[in-house]
């Protein structure tokens, strides 16, 4: 039997082995990437010469010397399969193995082998149509996703404009009308800010998620108090938290120090966590902001008294867009955005974020920082 000869399981594994190299690594999380495209033409234009040519030979040099391994057909067989797919791989195993029929006769190993050059060629003939469909879906994959990231870009740029335009109309007004507003236009005109300001973060975080996620975002770090970027992510918030009616506690270490790193954009990172925590914790809670020194790392974290968030999210919320299968499923989860770039940015500092969460108990988000390197004083030697 064909799968029995000493030669037909390295080739058949080595065969399988590049069928398997060839198709497209297919990931859930990203675009997939294409391993090997599929057998151009002027290569089938080789294999049409190659499989007759060798096939020819090894059957004189069988009827010549009657000592040829009958698994070395299995390369032609399989070299028909790539490059001519199933009725490829398929014909010529049969041709091949009618051509041994009336070398040596039809007796029952002719006609196993008939059935096993078949199915061999079949087989590799089903990997190879199989691994050009993975390739052309690949492709077409690619230019989606190229043509929905240029799409993104060019409404987020065109949305930022318009929306810097009225922030900064209604902030003249502010301060041109000043005392002369009423309660009720102030009310109006701070809720107008607050929309658009978070529209605004939205549409930058669009923007420099791609550069985070290529890791072009340019970082321009600077040593700074955190208790500073604390104190400024929660009062570009304090507007949406008393209109909820939240307060913000901030418990911090009296043992921080200084950081390292991108003070605007950490404090982006805040904003965004603060958001999320005033979004789901009820009318009339809190949420507690700490900190405090670990090692040698910097560890904030912002305590929600929200719903909280299933077992089974936990380890999905911080991928891209997978919040929107969460929320599908119940849980208190943002657009699916906010924390993939909160993700993004305390990594390009080196940093990690996590969260613990229960149903019912709230939901806490932990980011920590590496601190830099203590300062080493260096004394003047003494005069002799």
């Amino acid at each position: 039997m064909w799968f029995l000869d000493p030669f037909a399981i390295p080739i058949s594994c080595g065969v399988l082995g590049f069928q398997h190299t060839s198709s497209p690594d297919l990931s859930p999380d990203r675009v997939p990437k294409i391993r090997r495209l599929p057998i151009p033409h002027h290569w089938r234009l080789l294999a049409g010469i190659t499989v007759p040519v060798s096939t020819i030979a090894l059957i004189g040099v069988e009827w010549w010397t009657g000592r040829v391994p009958v698994a070395v057909y299995l390369l032609p067989v399989s070299l028909a399969g790539l490059a001519f797919e199933v009725w490829g791989g398929v014909g010529v195993g049969i041709a091949i193995s009618l051509l041994r029929i009336l070398l040596r006769g039809a007796d029952g190993e002719q006609l196993l082998w008939l059935f096993g050059n078949s199915f061999a060629g079949g087989l590799v003939g089903l990997l190879s149509f199989q691994s050009r469909k993975l390739a052309e879906a690949n492709r077409e994959l690619i230019q989606h996703k190229a043509l929905q990231d240029s799409l993104t870009d060019f409404l987020v740029h065109d949305l930022r404009s318009p929306l810097t335009s009225i922030i900064g109309g209604l902030q003249t007004l502010v301060m041109v009308a000043g005392n002369r507003l009423s309660d009720d236009a102030r009310e109006i005109i701070d809720l107008s800010l607050l929309g658009s300001q978070r529209m605004l973060t939205l549409v930058n975080s669009l923007l420099d998620l791609k550069k985070l996620e290529d890791g072009k975002f340019p970082l321009y770090v600077r040593e700074f108090h955190p208790e500073d970027a604390i104190r400024e992510a929660i009062n570009q918030v304090s507007l949406w938290a008393r209109q909820n009616q939240i307060s913000v506690t901030v418990r911090l270490d009296q043992t921080l120090t200084t950081i390292r790193a991108d003070r605007w954009l950490l404090i982006r990172v805040l904003v965004n966590l603060l958001s999320n925590a005033i979004k789901y914790t009820p009318s009339g809670g809190t949420i507690t902001v700490t900190g405090h020194r670990e090692d040698s790392q910097l560890r904030i974290s912002v305590t929600d008294q929200g719903p909280g968030i299933p077992p089974d999210y936990l380890d999905k919320v911080f991928d891209k867009f997978s919040q929107i299968e969460a929320r599908k499923g119940g849980a208190a989860v943002g657009t699916g955005l906010g924390l993939t770039f909160c993700k993004l940015a305390v990594e390009a500092h080196s940093g990690r974020i996590w969260l613990e969460s229960a149903v019912g108990k709230g939901t806490t988000v932990h980011l920590a920082l590496p601190l830099p390197p203590p300062r080493v004083a260096t004394s003047k030697p003494a005069e002799a």
